[in-house]
């Protein structure tokens, strides 16, 4: 017969995992089993017709009934282990050679035997096996009463087979209803299986047993010579059997270690790969327990049968005890038969493997299983960290580390997809303009605060959309051409209106800037390469257009590669010493003498030709190269100030200097030095900045601008009027002198409200004691009117053009003498 796991019934139906109803229903089916087996015995013992010379008393037929059912012949069949046991042979033995009642008294008290004393089962367990057993034994009496064979005959044979046959039938039937009982699905082909199993063998054993009755019916002392042979045929198939499952086993895990990769942590890599560890253990059930970031468990559980699932769960106080070591849990425990053992990696325990019920019914874990599992669990370790490093690797490669965003390579990836599966998408190229600033003033802690709340507001903003950082405080917005009416200027006009504002970071308040320029595709291009380039080339125009959104045009093209050749050609220039730079005096407006000159940058490629300042100054700021640039006029007009000094008085300079430039901290001592390097009184330098400087930041405005009037350099705001006109933000601030703006000057003659304007400045201006500069004076009737208003000094063509250093020298030569006739 088939040997159950243990016998009978199986260790994970225990008493104490069952419900009352479902404990009460098989005492219930033991009894009746056992009534069963009662009933056809006594029917059968009047029927029984043998009349051997040869009766086995029941002290021999017990211990052999006993041994019997230890002794076994495994295999595995359709990859799960079975085992074969000889009970069957000593059964036909006692019915033949003993009367029915010693067979049955001594059947069931083996059974009680092995039950209770060698297995140690419940109760329940008890009471279910002793019931089977007398159903069994009863079957097979019923079987030799009903054919009555007169010895080792062909009815002997087929009462044999027909018996142990039915007993079989009856043992799996009662097997499937307790398992439906304790809850374990039982399918047809779960059942059917033991069965197809049992109709050979017991066709093989019944053989068996007709020649051993036959010979000992012959010669009684045969029977030893038998239970010799059994028992030398059981332990030699059995150390047999277990070097071939050793060598297979260790066949197995070679090619298990072999063909072991880096293990995705995914559902589907994961499977794939338990489901392979679980057939090498020859569990029914595997789970894997892993250690998450978040301490939390995140369990995968492949079983016989079952679809693989995942869960993620905090279940860190029910496992705590597997982290010990690996180890085999007691059946007792609430589950028949488990091992775990616990995943090492490099930093600590990063999980813990469990292997859950034997499959097949040949015998529990033992520590040789354990070993194996301990084995299995250190290459999976191995494997899954190796997983962990190629993710985060891949991750790396393809991913901002700061955002979690897309990088340009994947984001370019994503929006090829987006145009392969619909007819057009939308790309906006986002600038962050307030980032730089941010960075360079307060740090980039606050630089990287303020790109992640752009990243938060991005994903609220265009949930539906593919988002990417392509570089610094840039960002790429992809969207199908269904969205947004299929208008790419209405996503840039979306962005803005949605990302732009205030921002709270920790402690520090700024505001969210954008520039945007948009691209639809593929009418601008059909690979996401070029949508891109052409958004952002697009995106620096709208810079200049109040932050766009700007729509790229072809136009753009030339201009983008105009642009990239003068930052490429500015870089040269600026560490050759090409950029000159030129000056244009300003004057008294009552006295006509010279009170200072400014400082204008020239440039003159070879190539590219000459190339203004409005050109190349804000590509400067846009490409980083603004402080570069600033240092090269400031040491050029210093160092040209201190030469015509000697010969035409104290005549001051002024220089530019962008927004970026002042509010960088090193900017202070980049002057400083630059003074005593060229050994010019800091009285003599004004550096003229422009409203936005006071604007953008007005705290750290104030601040650095302290810092360089603590040096003695003079401050003016340049081209007043143009930005925000607003004369509130210079109260309080250390500026020495406004400069109107030449657009307020043009029109002075035939224009009223110019006028008003320019007398307003003057009137406040003075009132905060600040001397008024206006600049682009080209006529008399200008200059009179300025005059008139009371601007103090007076700049332009009218009095000269800007000019190289050394003509500046002759020019102020000639100015002082006229003034000495």
């Amino acid at each position: 017969m088939i040997m159950p796991k243990p016998q009978g019934m199986t260790g994970g139906s225990s008493g104490a995992g069952l419900g009352r109803r479902a404990a009460a229903s098989i005492y219930v089916l033991s009894t009746l089993l056992a009534v069963a087996g009662a009933a056809t015995t006594a029917w059968a013992m009047p029927r029984m017709s043998l009349n051997s010379a040869v009766e086995v008393p029941w002290f021999l037929l017990f211990p052999a009934l006993l041994a019997a059912s230890h002794l076994s012949i495994d295999f595995e069949y359709r990859g799960q282990a079975r085992s074969v046991a000889f009970s069957q042979l000593p059964l036909a033995l006692g019915a033949v050679f003993s009367s029915p009642q010693t067979l049955m008294i001594t059947w069931l008290s083996a059974v009680l035997v092995d039950s209770v004393v060698l297995r140690r089962q419940t109760a329940i367990k008890t009471a279910f096996n002793f019931g089977l057993a007398f159903a069994e034994a009863g079957v097979a009496l019923l079987a030799i009463g009903s054919l009555r064979p007169d010895g080792p005959d062909i009815r002997l044979w087929l009462a044999l087979l027909l018996g142990f046959l039915v007993a079989e039938a009856i043992s799996q039937l009662s097997l499937a209803a307790v398992m439906r009982l304790a809850g374990v699905p039982m399918s047809l082909d779960r059942l059917m299986e033991p069965v197809t199993i049992a109709t050979g063998s017991t066709l093989v054993f019944t053989c068996l047993s007709v020649v051993a009755v036959a010979a000992v019916w012959t010669e009684p002392l045969v029977a030893f010579v038998i239970v010799v042979l059994v028992m030398t045929a059981s332990l030699g198939y059995r150390a047999h059997r277990r070097l071939i499952v050793q060598e297979k086993s260790t066949h197995e895990l070679y090619e298990f270690v072999k063909d072991l990769g880096p293990v995705d942590l995914s559902l589907d890599g994961l499977t794939d790969v338990l489901e392979r560890v679980r057939t090498l253990l020859h569990t029914t059930t595997l789970d894997l327990a892993l250690v998450t970031e978040s301490g939390s468990w995140r369990h995968l559980t492949v079983a016989e049968d079952a679809h693989a699932h995942l869960v993620e769960l905090d279940r860190l106080a029910d496992l705590t005890a597997e982290i010990g070591g690996a180890r085999l849990r007691e059946r007792d425990s609430g589950v028949s038969d488990r091992m775990s053992t616990p995943l090492l990696g490099s930093q600590g325990v990063i999980g813990i493997l469990s292997a859950i019920e034997r499959a097949g019914d040949v015998r529990d874990f033992d520590m040789g299983d354990l070993r194996l599992l301990e084995t299995i669990a250190n290459q999976l370790a191995t494997a899954i960290e190796r997983g962990k490093l190629l993710t985060d690797l891949e991750r790396a490669a393809t991913t901002d580390p700061l955002t979690s965003l897309p990088n340009l390579t994947e984001i370019s990836r994503r929006i090829d997809a987006q145009l392969a599966a619909h007819d057009g998408v939308l790309v906006a190229a986002m600038a962050v303009d307030s980032f730089r600033e941010v960075n360079d003033t307060l740090g980039h802690q606050v630089g990287d605060d303020l790109l992640s709340e752009v990243t938060r507001r991005l994903h609220v903003a265009v949930p539906e959309a593919q988002i990417g950082r392509i570089g610094g405080g840039r960002f790429a917005v992809s969207v199908p051409a269904s969205h947004y009416s299929g208008d790419p200027e209405l996503l840039g006009l979306a962005l803005r209106a949605q990302i732009e504002g205030g921002a709270q970071l920790g402690a520090v308040g700024t505001h969210v800037r954008l520039s945007v320029g948009c691209v639809s595709g593929p009418e601008h291009g059909t690979e996401a390469e070029s949508l891109i380039r052409r958004a952002e080339t697009a995106m620096y125009s709208a810079r200049h257009a109040h932050g766009g959104p700007v729509l790229w045009e072809p136009a753009y093209e030339v201009q983008g590669q105009r642009r990239l050749a003068v930052v490429m050609a500015l870089r040269e220039a600026l560490a050759s010493g090409a950029i000159g730079v030129a000056f244009q005096p300003k004057v008294n407006t009552l006295t006509g003498d010279v009170t200072g000159v400014e400082a204008l940058a020239r440039w003159t490629h070879p190539a590219l030709g000459a190339i203004t300042p409005d050109e190349f100054i804000p590509l400067a700021e846009a490409s980083g190269l603004m402080g570069p640039l600033t240092t090269t006029i400031l040491r050029q007009a210093l160092t040209a100030a201190k030469g015509w000094h000697r010969r035409a008085g104290h005549v001051g300079v002024a220089v530019n200097v962008s927004a970026e430039t002042v509010l960088d901290q090193s900017f202070v001592t980049e002057v400083a030095a630059l003074l005593t390097s060229t050994s010019t009184a800091p009285g003599m330098l004004t550096l003229e900045l422009t409203e936005g400087v006071v604007v953008d930041d007005p705290a750290l405005a104030a601040q650095r601008m302290q810092e360089l009037r603590n040096l003695g350099v003079k401050l003016s705001v340049d081209d007043f009027g143009t930005g925000y006109s607003s004369l509130t933000y210079l109260k309080g601030l250390p500026v020495d002198e406004v400069k109107i703006d030449k657009g307020f000057v043009r029109n002075l003659v035939d224009d009223p409200a110019d006028r008003a304007v320019v007398r307003a400045v003057v009137d406040i201006a003075h009132t905060l004691g600040m001397r008024v500069v206006a600049e682009g004076v080209e006529q008399e009737d200008q200059q009179h009117i300025l005059r008139v208003l009371g601007v103090d000094e007076l700049q332009g063509y009218y009095f000269a053009r800007p000019m190289a250093a050394i003509d500046m020298a002759g020019w102020l030569r000639k100015r002082e003498a006229r003034a000495q006739l």
